[in-house]
């Protein structure tokens, strides 16, 4: 072990799915590998059952619990859980979907802070060389709070777009408060470093620090499933809700579609708007034209999925840097997405097509080209690929990550793993509050 002591922080795991607890799983197992002291942290007990939890101990890397039992948030994560199986609670949840998220937000944060005192008592005792807390989280502030308190360095890591759901505006508002306190602000990309120096202009600078996606098992699955080999297939993967934009894309698959068949479009995820998209789809007569294939929760249903597909898209509303996309670039497949918050930073013009956000007609156009095009798909497949190991492979993540602790840690700690020999391209990036932004 290094004599840097790593703790990566959230309040608690958010699976079956969630892409921020799969960054930071991320993170802990390419740590862990190298030889570094770290612990995930969590404020709550997960589910025994959750995926990331099984992950990480599976990979040895220890998970610490500091609330092993709160009462108020057992019984909101069983209400939570009870109203999701409730057709009714559905019915309500597509109609107010932000007032009940707020609510669900606004209890978790008033949970967190009547844990304080154990959170600091637990930070005083074991005392990490850094913190590092992954954001938006309910616990966020507190653990920022009691971090700072103690003397220990805070990175925190933003995993979103200030372009959020309105519901997060209040959450935002209130960490104003605490960032002053954290020793460095870290995005996921040079175009939410810069947009985030916008919406909170009193920080020095942000840094860049983008997600580690190891490519999982391949699978030859293409000529298995049951689209034919005429037909192209467009894949979506992400929470099915209004700001991915699913309704989008079955618009732009009935317009692809309308003079003959040409492509399908694979579904593959869960979330409140699930039955309006399917009702959707019914309405505009797709058919087998659209397939919705579930949840999957594990590293090798993600590849089978991935394996399956032509062309992958996501014609979000807003974003940050979405893990599908960048694991469809793993498995070299062609992106279409929205030119929304990181997305640009990921895709250029030779890995896929950037759209304008809720354009179904340019969506409609762009699967059109790729679907007449083989020969395109190969090369901006090949191209995605090339760009996948240029800014996500952990040869090339894990050294600018250990720069950033080694950083945030100070007093002579040094932070040090051999890489692929090969500088990120955002390795030198650390945008400073005069900054212009990038347009979009």
């Amino acid at each position: 072990m290094t004599n840097l002591k790593i703790a990566l922080c959230k309040s608690s795991l958010l699976g079956p799915v969630s892409g921020a607890d799969e960054i930071m799983l991320n993170y802990a197992v390419h740590l862990r590998q190298r030889g570094y002291d770290v612990e995930v942290v969590l404020l709550y007990s997960p589910n025994e059952n959750d995926q990331y939890l099984r992950r990480l101990r599976s990979n040895g890397v220890p998970v610490t619990i500091i609330v092993r039992k709160s009462f108020l948030f057992a019984v909101l994560r069983m209400l939570r859980n009870l109203f999701s199986s409730v057709l009714f609670f559905l019915f309500l949840l597509r109609r107010a979907p932000e007032r009940l998220r707020k609510f669900w937000q606004v209890a978790l944060r008033l949970i967190a802070h009547l844990h304080y005192r154990e959170c600091r008592a637990y930070f005083a005792r074991n005392r990490p060389n850094l913190m590092h807390v992954f954001t938006p989280d309910s616990g966020a502030a507190m653990m920022i709070r009691a971090g700072h308190e103690l003397g220990i360095p805070v990175l925190y890591h933003e995993m979103g777009t200030p372009h959020h759901m309105p519901m997060l505006e209040d959450y935002y508002r209130r960490l104003e408060t605490v960032l002053p306190l954290c020793t460095e602000f870290a995005a996921l990309s040079p175009r939410l470093a810069s947009d985030w120096l916008v919406r909170f202009p009193f920080l020095r600078s942000v840094t860049v620090l983008p997600l580690i996606m190891e490519r999982s098992k391949t699978f030859d699955l293409r000529g298995q499933l049951s689209a034919p080999p005429e037909e192209t297939v467009f894949g979506f993967a992400a929470r099915v809700e209004e700001g991915k934009g699913p309704m989008v894309l079955l618009d732009a698959l009935a317009t692809m579609n309308r003079e003959r068949p040409v492509g399908i479009a694979r579904i593959a995820g869960s979330g409140p708007q699930l039955s309006e998209v399917k009702a959707r789809a019914r309405e505009l007569a797709l058919g087998d034209a659209c397939e919705f294939v579930g949840q999957y929760s594990e590293p090798l249903g993600r590849s089978a999925f991935m394996e399956s597909l032509d062309v992958f898209v996501l014609p979000s509303l807003a974003e940050g840097t979405p893990n599908g996309i960048i694991e469809a670039m793993a498995h070299g497949i062609p992106i279409i997405a929205s030119a929304v918050g990181g997305i640009p930073d990921i895709i250029d013009s030779q890995s896929g097509i950037l759209i304008p956000p809720g354009d179904a007609d340019a969506l409609a156009d762009a699967m059109l080209l790729l679907s007449g095009d083989p020969e395109r798909r190969k090369r901006m497949g090949a191209a995605a690929r090339e760009r996948y190991e240029q800014l996500f492979e952990p040869a090339v993540v894990v050294p600018l990550m250990l720069k950033v602790y080694g950083r945030v840690a100070g007093n002579g700690h040094m932070a040090i793993a051999s890489g692929n020999g090969h500088s990120h391209p955002w390795a030198d990036v650390q945008l400073q509050t005069a900054i212009e932004t990038v347009p979009l």
